[in-house]
């Protein structure tokens, strides 16, 4: 088994044909391991733009890549025709930091070559991913490549950092360091049809109170105060991307407003569900 950990850069183009924005790859690099984890080869080429020629301010300026270095390079179905090659991919896993890398080369496959897959990637890990759980960290927080270095004390002065092949080349000492076999190969995903429908799922927010994914059993409020279910006094509406009514808590003579989200994502619906104290209600000497 071996192992490709590939970084791509791009100049976000918009393409008149398909009248939509496209992340167009600028520049490839990659770093080939053993199965003892160790480099062996690495690949780095730039990519000749063809949606737009120019590069942007924010690219050059992030990378110091130049339109001359881009325009010395090749094609992309040349360039990736090469990497193809390269990798011989008959056993090997191909990793990246955050799946942005692979989405990006998906796009640019199906928008120069018509093809919605990428023929020579077999198995795939988010090496971000498997990063933040073995450092133990929230998926709250987005783990950068750089920030993942310092953690690890790996030193990055003497490397130019946000290159396709430099970062290919610190993901693969991160990679080194939090190897560890069982954790790592629970990671790895084969590249069928469910992949790629995950890898494209976009999450969105439920809107409908009779969807079937919305979870009726939540939909209640319990009082701030006593902890004793209130009473709703008015529908569930739908508003600023959740679903909002408000309660009365009798024995406290508390009002709250209930607001309650249903995000669905490809494997899971996630719920969040927060309760404002509004006012306490003048007691009624007639209750």
């Amino acid at each position: 088994m071996q192992y490709i950990i590939m970084d791509l850069e791009w100049n976000t183009a918009f393409s008149k044909q398909y009248d939509r924005y496209i992340n167009e790859i600028i520049e490839i690099g990659a770093v080939k391991l053993d199965e003892n984890r160790k480099v062996v080869s690495t690949f780095s080429s730039f990519v000749r733009p063809q949606i737009e020629k120019k590069l942007r301010s924010r690219v050059k300026n992030l990378t110091n890549i130049t339109n001359d270095d881009v325009k010395a390079g090749e094609d992309f179905l040349t360039v990736i025709g090469d990497f193809s090659e390269w990798a011989n991919s008959d056993d090997v896993i191909f990793l990246s930091w955050g799946n942005m890398d692979i989405r990006v080369m998906v796009d640019n496959f199906k928008y120069f070559n018509g093809q919605s897959k990428i023929p020579f990637i077999n198995y795939y890990v988010d090496l971000q991913d498997y990063s933040m759980e073995m450092l133990k960290l929230s998926k709250s927080q987005q783990l950068g490549l750089n920030n993942a270095a310092d953690i690890l004390n790996i030193n990055l002065d003497y490397l130019v950092l946000h290159r396709a092949l430099t970062d290919s080349e610190i993901s693969a000492k991160c990679f080194e360091k939090l190897y560890q076999k069982e954790e790592f190969e629970k990671k790895i995903k084969k590249c069928d049809d469910r992949f790629y429908e995950k890898l494209f799922f976009k999450p969105y927010i439920i809107s409908d109170i009779n969807d079937p994914l919305v979870d009726k059993s939540v939909m209640n409020c319990k009082c701030t105060d006593c902890g004793n279910i209130a009473k709703r006094l008015d529908n569930w509406k739908f508003i600023n991307g959740s679903f909002r009514a408000f309660f009365v808590c009798k024995n406290c003579n508390i009002k709250m407003r209930a607001n309650i989200q249903f995000k669905k994502y490809y494997e899971r619906v996630n719920i969040r569900k927060s309760i404002i104290k509004m006012e306490r209600k003048p007691a009624n000497p007639n209750d």
